[in-house]
């Protein structure tokens, strides 16, 4: 079983909030709020379930994330470039 580290999913989830921020136009304290309730919530979600489960959080896009707490399924593709420059500003993306 892997664990993700404390650094990696804090990278994670900040390019999550710069998603929220960044391509969905939310106030960062709007966004802020929005993340630190799904990554609070995240434990109790998998109570019982396969622990790896946490780790497939992980896996998936900052910009998937983002998009489903925004309830807005935007075109990565659309904005490749920009997205690509805040993984990177995040330490999640190499140059």
């Amino acid at each position: 079983m892997s664990t993700v580290s404390a650094t990696s999913a804090m990278h994670f989830w900040a390019a999550v909030e710069d998603c929220l921020v960044t391509f969905h136009a939310m106030q960062r304290t709007e966004a802020a709020a929005k993340v630190t309730n799904l990554w609070h919530n995240l434990p109790f979600a998998l109570d019982g379930a396969n622990r790896d489960y946490e780790d497939m959080i992980y896996h998936a896009e900052p910009w998937r994330i983002a998009c489903n707490l925004a309830g807005n399924d935007l075109d990565v593709m659309e904005h490749q470039s920009a997205y690509q420059a805040l993984l990177l500003r995040n330490g999640l993306s190499v140059p």
